[in-house]
């Protein structure tokens, strides 16, 4: 190619390049055709760049737009959390002293102390599954006679009805057998009847010494071993749903033995004490209260004190006298 023909070629390419770089300023915007001919119109702000960017989108063989991608949106701070209200207080076990009527949705189970309880003291409306020699191999195979008169298994009575209170006094009678068994078949008792009566509350009760001097004259009938059973007993209570209660405290001895001036067969109070025992176990109620409640005063019913040991009235019978009786 001669010089002529490679300068028309090179203007033909520059002629070829302008024509698309005009074609390009006039789909983007950067080049306008005005009154005075065509201007340069350069975007002076980021909107209008975004402007452009968004025309720019269109295909120029459909005439349709392409898709926009979603737009990130600024991440914002999250909302501060609303001041909550003072947190509910759940209610809290406090033991105090309660009237009679305490005991209206309260069961008693045990032995012959327990029958005690039912016949020479005054338990109220309390319902009572109770009998002489009474332990827990047998609890949940005799019949009883309750307090409307009618004989129920323990099972019967649990499924029928739900009590508030459970009280029980167990182990004087399970002595003779083997110790890790007792103590087994004990802790199984509560587990049965917190699962048949959930809301109760437990109060597992100390069993009654007996005197030093019956504590002697028995291998097996002894104050050491019902203080081994007993202390059994109080580490099952927990201080929540389980309450553990000694009565010990109102008739023992200087020894830790049955004081003798409160029994004559040396394993029972007299029928004249159990009023006490009552009372003694109305000063021990446990009642479920908030914590503001619980700093309240205490103006609750007072049970009558417990009293002394005294001489028999001419013509007063031993009420409760029960030689020869099994616990």
């Amino acid at each position: 190619m001669n010089r002529r023909g490679v300068r028309q070629h090179s203007f033909i390419c520059m002629l070829a390049v302008s024509f698309l770089m005009l074609a390009a300023g006039f789909r983007t915007g950067i080049l306008e055709e005005g009154e005075k001919g065509i201007a340069l119109n350069l975007p002076r702000s980021v909107e209008e760049v975004q402007a452009v960017s968004d025309h720019s989108r269109t295909d120029p063989e459909t005439g349709a737009e392409e898709p926009e991608l979603p737009k990130t949106e600024p991440e914002q701070g999250l909302p501060e959390e609303e001041e909550a209200g003072e947190p509910e207080t759940a209610p809290v076990p406090v033991m105090r002293a309660e009237g009679l009527s305490y005991f209206d949705d309260a069961l008693f189970i045990g032995d012959s102390r327990t029958v005690g309880l039912r016949e020479y003291g005054n338990l109220g409306n309390a319902e009572v599954i109770a009998d002489s020699g009474m332990n827990v191999y047998k609890i949940f195979e005799k019949e009883f006679v309750t307090v409307s008169g009618e004989e129920k298994t323990l099972e019967a009575m649990l499924e029928e009805r739900q009590f508030g209170k459970i009280y029980v006094m167990l182990g004087i009678n399970e002595l003779g057998y083997e110790y890790d068994r007792t103590v087994e078949r004990y802790a199984g008792l509560l587990e049965t009847l917190e699962e048949k009566q959930p809301d109760a509350v437990l109060f597992l009760q100390a069993n009654l010494h007996i005197t030093g001097k019956k504590s002697e004259t028995s291998p097996v009938y002894t104050n050491e071993n019902l203080n081994r059973f007993n202390a059994a007993v109080e580490r099952m209570a927990d201080g929540r749903r389980r309450f553990y209660l000694d009565v010990n405290e109102l008739f023992d001895d200087e020894e830790g033995n049955l004081s003798e001036d409160y029994t004559a067969d040396n394993a029972h109070v007299l029928g004249k004490y159990y009023k006490d025992w009552v009372n003694w176990l109305l000063e021990h109620a446990v009642v479920f209260e908030t914590e503001a409640e619980a700093s309240e005063p205490d103006s609750g019913p007072q049970p009558e004190a417990a009293r002394p040991p005294e001489e028999e009235a001419d013509g007063e019978t031993a009420a409760g006298e029960e030689t020869g009786r099994e616990p």
